[in-house]
């Protein structure tokens, strides 16, 4: 056997990765691994990133595959380093984002005997991942190296098809694990095979389109005047979907709820004739205004809503039709679908509307009234937060912070937002506009883990500005990810909202409890106690405190100007989210007036 085998095996293994499709390597350092990152960066076709820690690394490449749409992969040394990869890999799988994570491993002779850095890795991830491939030690035979390229290039597709979603590959070595330029006549022999193999390449699975009946859902919306299409959380990389369910809104006149995450709330390209609520959340809280916008049927798009006003509204007061359409899976947590359309969001609505633009819709006039009552109820609603932002500026309250952030974001970008208080932030206090903003959000498992990693990802890809909206909390969570923002390609503004721990927990039942014993509260709140700037300088990034909402449009600007990071620290009001949406709700019910 040749000395050379590791060589050309880890050649082949990551050379046919790149000839599968995968673009970027995110390498975390460690022995075992070596010959595959070796091979890696010796392959033309990849682009490689070092980030030393693997939970940070794991959620980087989440951020890159959020942004393409393409798997990325994960490689790192055996042990206990791969663990580190789970909660990415649990949020790729939940919120099928694809992600291909290479582990290396001992050989198996070292297998339960103590030996330093090795653990059980087969299934390591469990039921969290799409497949497992053990790809064991490497073998010069030529069906063992077809068939690495085969369970390779069926990785990557399973990572993509039919439902998408992180691939384990696990991949063993044995010493020497160092490049080999063995020149003998096995060697040469063998090198001669590798090339002739990715010369040819793989050959490669496209994933079948998938095609549903919407005959019951047309007619079901041609016999409905009031109806709904509600958009969740939604791909930034498929732009197709947002035009045409936009495009849907416009032909079947339905208002279009459309959260942040929706791609529809910021799109410069919408139909003039499409009805987008954005105010949702405050009308569905509402009992005077649910009664009046109760709809008889709901077409819903996406992931579910992040509106809780929304659920609550499904799960006790709904009684009509509801048509889910999903690619992947059951998005359907109270399973009140009445139907669900397994077929993706942009192939849906073009088909809705290409079978719905030349015949006629009924009850037009009920149709007409049912629009003109929810563009009039959401006006209200942003008349009810306008009055709010207008009070609430002098002491600069969180509502206030998270509405001049977006008011003077960069056109275009990538806007992140993280998860508790943020995304709802953004939904209740920013209203839709023409401006060419992606969102990206992390909606699989809704963790605050991992959030400056992810977006630090997705800036990798983009020239474009990438700002990241979160909470104090979230950022002392994954203060290692700012290490990884130096991967950015453009300039990279990290945005946070410092209101003194998880506020969110005011806005749950606990908070009651939490007003009678107010020592407890520190174990939910749980307020970071450190000086901000001091890790913006560990990692020579800008850094500026914000205490006024006059300095939060400069400072977006300069952050904006260059291509560096730029960590803004906002300190807003502890408790003024909780008052705000209080005052808000308090406003709009009295603009509702009574009940007919």
């Amino acid at each position: 056997m040749t000395s050379a085998l590791l060589t050309e095996w880890s050649r082949l293994l990551l050379g046919t990765l790149a000839r599968s499709g995968v673009e970027h390597v995110v390498l975390s350092p460690g022995s075992r691994s070596t010959p595959f990152a070796w091979a890696a960066l010796q392959e033309p076709k990849l682009h490689c990133h070092s980030i030393w820690d693997e939970r940070v690394a794991a959620f980087f490449a989440l951020g890159q595959a959020r942004l393409s749409g393409h798997p990325s992969l994960l490689l790192c040394t055996s042990g206990t380093a791969p663990a580190n990869y789970f909660p990415a890999v649990i949020e790729a799988s939940l919120a099928r984002v694809p992600l291909l994570v290479l582990t290396a491993d001992r050989p198996f002779e070292l297998q339960h005997s103590a030996a330093p850095q090795t653990i059980d890795q087969i299934k390591l991830f469990g039921d969290a991942v799409r497949a497992f491939f053990e790809l064991g030690l490497p073998d010069p035979a030529d069906s063992a190296l077809s068939g690495i390229v085969r369970n390779v290039a069926h990785a990557v597709h399973l990572a993509r098809f039919p439902d998408p979603g992180p691939v384990h590959l696990n991949a063993r070595a044995r010493k020497p694990l160092e490049p080999s330029n063995a020149a003998d006549p096995a060697a040469l022999a063998l090198r001669a095979a590798v090339d002739g193999l990715l010369a040819r390449g793989p050959a490669l699975t496209k994933g079948a389109a998938l095609h549903a009946d919407l005959t019951r859902a047309s007619q079901a919306i041609r016999d409905t005047a009031r109806g709904l299409i509600v958009v969740g959380p939604q791909d930034a990389h498929d732009r197709a979907a947002a035009a045409q369910i936009a495009r849907l809104g416009a032909v079947t006149g339905f208002p279009v709820l459309c959260e942040g995450t929706s791609q529809l709330r910021f799109a410069a390209d919408s139909p003039a004739d499409t009805l987008r609520i954005d105010g949702f959340e405050w009308l569905l809280q509402s009992e005077r205004l649910r009664e009046r916008l109760r709809p008889d049927l709901v077409l819903s798009f996406g992931a579910p809503p992040t509106s809780g006003a929304f659920e609550r509204f499904l799960s006790r007061e709904f009684a009509g039709r509801r048509f889910v359409v999903a690619a992947h899976g059951v998005p359907d947590p109270h399973a009140l679908a009445s139907e669900i359309i397994s077929a993706s969001a942009a192939r849906t609505a073009h088909d809705l509307c290409a079978a719905l633009e030349h015949q006629p819709l009924r009850d037009a006039v009920e149709r007409a009234a049912f629009r003109a009552h929810w563009a009039d109820a959401n006006r209200a609603a942003w008349q009810a937060v306008d009055r709010e932002l207008a009070r609430s500026s002098e002491h600069l309250s969180e509502a206030v912070a998270v509405r001049t952030v977006l008011d003077h974001m960069p056109d275009p970008c990538t806007l992140v937002i993280g998860n508790s208080l943020p995304i709802r932030e953004v939904d209740a206090y920013v209203p839709c506009s023409a401006r060419r903003i992606r969102v990206l959000s992390q909606r699989g498992a809704n963790g605050i883990d991992g959030l400056i990693s992810g977006a630090a990802g997705a800036a990798s890809l983009s020239s474009e500005p990438t700002v990241l909206l979160l909470g104090d909390v979230s950022f002392m969570h994954d203060v290692g990810g700012l290490a990884a923002a130096r991967e950015s390609r453009g300039p990279f503004v990290i945005v946070i909202i410092d209101n003194g721990g998880g506020r969110i927990f005011e806005q749950l039942p606990i908070f009651s409890e939490l007003a009678r014993a107010p020592k407890l509260a520190r174990f939910w709140l749980t307020p970071p106690v450190a000086d901000l700037s001091h890790a913006a300088a560990l990692f020579g990034q800008h850094f500026e405190r914000i205490s006024a909402a006059s300095e939060i449009g400069p400072a977006l600007q300069r952050a904006a100007s260059h291509t560096a990071t730029t960590v803004l620290q906002i300190v807003v009001e502890a408790s003024s989210s909780r008052a705000s949406e209080r005052r808000v709700r308090a406003d709009l019910e009295r603009a509702a007036g009574p009940l007919p």
